[in-house]
């Protein structure tokens, strides 16, 4: 790992954007800002603020789960709207033979 620069060579820690550095290089640990506040990184785990640690396969899986009940939802309700157009009252229609029908005085067809 290369020092920032505010950290010399053989000198202990001189601050805390040096410390903070140093443990983000080197051990992964990050507290996260912003809408994830609360939230840190501790080696190859996402740690939430409740304790709760996550590994990158956990999180995998919850995403792919929530994707597919999208998916299936969405089945779903194409199923429900295709049911319901299926049991929909059917069109009439009204036949009218062409010799019979005349516009402008001719005949049509």
């Amino acid at each position: 790992m290369t020092r920032p620069p505010c950290w010399p060579d053989a000198e202990p820690c001189p601050n805390n954007c040096a410390a903070a550095l140093h443990e983000r290089e080197v051990y992964n640990h990050l507290d996260l800002t912003g809408p994830w506040q609360g939230w840190r990184f501790r080696g190859r785990y996402l740690v939430s603020p409740d304790g709760s640690r996550l590994t990158p396969e956990r999180l995998l899986g919850l995403a792919w789960r929530e994707y597919n009940e999208a998916r299936l939802a969405q089945v779903l309700r194409r199923n429900a709207a295709a049911k319901a157009a299926r049991n929909r009252q059917p069109i009439k229609v009204v036949v009218i033979e062409l010799a019979g029908l005349r516009i402008d005085g001719r005949a049509a067809g």
